[in-house]
């Protein structure tokens, strides 16, 4: 009887998670029983000793369960939230550190009731502590990103492949376009030639250059200029639409992952243009060497929620800068009554 999805998850994870931590459980609970028999033989039976040995472990394992929970406390609630998300506090995450082994010095000396002999053995203890701590909160990391890349090349080999499937269907929409395009040539409807035109030039980028891992910037920077282009040919020539762009580049060589802007600026006519109440689209963006800067606001058109799938693109960009330049960008999106902002920041 063939298995349903939901059943081949359940053995998938059973297999690839619980299992080995079945086996490795039973192999410790195993020395630990031949442990336990040996030493209760040597014993000779005293239930006295056999509670204070069974009550050390007890000690030994509530201690390890306590080290390894601070540790995971520290990784998911501090490292991942100041160390990799914000590396503006990267530097406050050592001090966090610090307090940490201050604390954990004070109450192991509290502990040995501050004795002098226990303080070499207090630091010690402090230091592998310390040291357990911050290497499992890094080697967390290592382990989250390489998952985060394996993920991401998954996603990117489907999608090259379901290019492959669809190859076909690109060619027969620029030739379409072509007959289109020429068909308005021949009627001297220059504005639909044009609109046809820039439509097609951006079509290709997209199918071109988004099978790449990276496109330089200037071929991004071009398309976003032809976007920008198109938008102004379709809209209408009115006083309360107000569009400025300003794009300026310094330097040869940079590389950037394709269309990884472009969702912002498409949010922002989509959703900020109105053809009856003023609007607005002011983007600045400015490229110096290796690092990009862009502020874009845009008004809010009334009643936006209307239009259906407000957020995706931007949450998709979102995703693709943490997979792509983790600790190598700032993003920060302000929205108010009126206005949409989107500052971006990228090391390339």
């Amino acid at each position: 009887m063939p298995q349903g999805p939901k059943s081949q998850t359940t053995r998938l994870i059973l297999s690839s998670n619980v299992l080995p931590l079945l086996l490795v459980g039973a192999v410790v609970a195993y020395l630990v029983w031949r442990f336990l028999q040996v030493y209760i033989v040597n014993l000779g039976g005293d239930m006295e000793e056999i509670g204070r040995l069974l009550r050390y472990f007890g000690g030994v394992l509530l201690e390890l369960l306590l080290v390894w929970g601070l540790a995971l406390l520290n990784f998911r609630f501090i490292f991942l939230r100041f160390a990799v998300a914000d590396s503006r506090f990267k530097n406050w995450y050592w001090v966090w550190i610090g307090m940490f082994a201050l604390l954990c010095f004070a109450w192991l000396e509290w502990r040995t009731d501050y004795e002098p002999e226990f303080a070499d053995e207090n630091v010690l203890s402090t230091i592998l502590l310390t040291a357990f701590v911050v290497a499992y909160a890094y080697s967390a990391d290592y382990f989250r990103t390489k998952r985060a890349q394996l993920a991401l090349l998954k996603d990117k080999t489907i999608a090259e492949l379901n290019v492959l499937k669809a190859q076909i269907k690109p060619h027969f929409l620029f030739n379409t376009m072509n007959v289109i395009y020429n068909s308005a040539q021949k009627h001297e409807d220059e504005a639909t030639a044009k609109l046809i035109f820039e439509l097609s030039q951006l079509l290709r980028f997209s199918i071109q250059e988004a099978a790449a891992e990276y496109t330089s910037l200037e071929n991004e920077l071009a398309f976003l200029e032809r976007y920008i282009q198109f938008q102004r040919l379709r809209l209408p020539k009115t006083n309360n639409l107000d569009i400025q762009i300003d794009i300026s580049k310094q330097g040869e060589g940079a590389k950037i992952a394709p269309l990884l802007m472009i969702p912002f600026i498409e949010n922002a006519f989509q959703y900020g243009i109105s053809l009856n109440e003023a609007c607005f689209v002011h983007l600045k963006l400015l490229v110096n060497g290796q690092n990009l800067s862009m502020l874009l606001r845009n008004s809010i058109a009334p009643s936006p929620e209307s239009k259906s799938g407000l957020g995706t693109g931007i949450r998709n960009s979102r995703e693709r800068l943490q997979l792509l330049y983790p600790q190598r960008h700032q993003l920060q999106i302000k929205e108010s009554d009126q206005i949409f902002e989107v500052a971006l920041k990228i090391d390339l």
